[in-house]
């Protein structure tokens, strides 16, 4: 045993002096060389080694290999002194990053940083403010999209005081209070439009309330309202059509999904999907109201998966490439600031959300756009491609050949007409059943 000993160190020792620290590490572990007196010793230099490579690593900018290193430092409980002065360094760099996010009115990135920071057992008096002004700010952000504006106020008054000088954050505070003074009036009007039943011009208003809160919970349902009192009168199903002998509509490219008490949606069936600056008669599929190109990048659904290409650089989970195969829950940057989600809800369904996450607003305003493969589901948990929490059984719209389908196992109406199990949908259409409505109509 004494003898194996010595040869496992050995050659942890001869694997250390040449810079191959996990395997010297993977040698100090076994058992034949953990108790025996010279590991103490390898221990420490195996401790410097891995101090000294991140600080290398550091040097070039390799942060994340950096930090690596100092866990695995810290993890050998040599009580090395080298390792504070790593993780000094690591902790004053990951800070600077969180407070230049924050200037640069980035606070979902923020959000991420700040993760990777207490993940990391970083803790600084700096931090700590830093944290509260960003909670402060990510708060006051989900209060004005639900439309509470006086909370978010608050939540905003704390959030600077922490935050010091910041020029994105007081544009945005100042944005706040335009919004408290304007929104009360807009609702007045919105509700009045409602009661009169003057569907088009509600349908303006919840546009105008949406574009200050996107999440607003009554802007949201008179829309729905609307767009169901505004439907044309259509030519019912006969009950007896199969999917095969029907053509009632053929599947357009792209379709608005309004759902009652939910939001609306842009659901988007092609292979391809193109991001934009928002113009007269853009030709892209999604237009942006931000600062991006005329056509600034694709997603594009192949047996990969989806794969995203920009015309100029973009940023996928911070850093910055060209084309990034992407994986469900990456965010992806477009121009300076214009944020997406990207999430695959459904195990096994090739249907995927986007969500626009940092502000901006598509010219209609919707609440996430959908890249429909095969089905849409719409259901109560969290494996549906849009949630409704309130939806006893699922709805699963389906494409089948040239045409839009709907799947139920309840009964529900088309347009007023009675259905059950699965129908044809025609290109514009208002779907009720007892615990959902909603309506699709072809984009222009």
């Amino acid at each position: 045993m004494f003898g194996f000993a010595w040869l496992t160190l050995r050659q942890a020792q001869e694997a250390l002096k040449n810079g191959r620290l996990e395997e010297a590490l993977r040698l100090l572990e076994q058992p034949a060389a953990r108790n025996h007196r010279r590991a103490g010793e390898l221990l420490v230099q195996l401790t410097r080694a891995f101090v000294e490579r991140g600080e290398r690593r550091l040097r070039l900018e390799e942060t994340d290999q950096a930090w690596d290193d100092l866990v695995q430092a810290e993890a050998l409980g040599t009580a090395e002194k080298s390792t504070d002065r790593l993780r000094q360094a690591l902790t004053s760099l990951g800070v600077a990053e969180l407070r230049a996010l924050l200037l640069a009115g980035e606070p979902e990135l923020a959000e991420g940083a700040l993760l990777r920071l207490r993940q990391r057992n970083v803790a600084s008096a700096e931090l700590g403010v830093l944290e509260g002004g960003l909670r402060g700010w990510l708060r006051a952000r989900e209060l004005a999209g639900r439309g509470e504006l006086g909370p978010a106020l608050q939540a905003a008054e704390q959030a600077g005081r922490l935050l010091g000088v910041n020029a994105r954050f007081e544009s945005f505070h100042a944005d706040l209070v335009r919004h408290h003074q304007a929104l009360p009036g807009l609702l007045g009007q919105l509700h009045e439009a409602a009661e009169r039943e003057r569907w088009r011009e509600v349908l303006e208003l919840a546009e105008q309330v949406l574009a200050i809160a996107p999440a607003h919970p009554e802007a949201r349902s008179l829309r729905a309202r609307a767009w169901r009192a505004l439907e044309p009168v259509t030519v019912a199903q006969s009950p007896t059509e199969s999917l095969e002998e029907t053509r009632a509509g053929l599947v357009p490219s792209r379709f608005w999904l309004w759902i009652d008490g939910v939001g609306g949606y842009l659901v988007c069936l092609g292979n391809r999907l193109t991001f934009g600056q928002a113009m007269p008669n853009a030709p892209v599929d999604v237009p942006l109201v931000a600062d991006v190109s005329r056509l600034h990048a694709t997603i594009t659904r192949d047996a990969e998966g989806y794969v995203l290409e920009a015309v100029r650089p973009i940023q996928v989970n911070g850093n910055t490439l060209n084309r990034s195969l992407l994986q469900s829950g990456d965010r992806f940057t477009l121009g300076p600031t214009c944020q997406f989600l990207f999430r695959l809800p459904v195990p096994g369904s090739m249907t995927a959300r986007v969500d626009l996450v940092s502000g901006h607003r598509l010219p209609m305003s919707v609440d996430g756009i959908a890249l429909m493969a095969e089905t849409l589901v719409i259901g109560p948990g969290p494996q549906a491609h849009i949630l409704v929490p309130d939806l006893k059984q699922p709805v699963v719209l389906f494409r089948h050949r040239e045409v839009l389908g709907v799947r139920h196992p309840g009964a529900f109406t088309i347009n007023g007409q009675p259905n059950s199990g699965r129908a044809v949908l025609p290109p514009v259409a208002n779907v009720s059943g007892p615990d959902v409505a909603f309506a699709i109509e072809p984009t222009k």
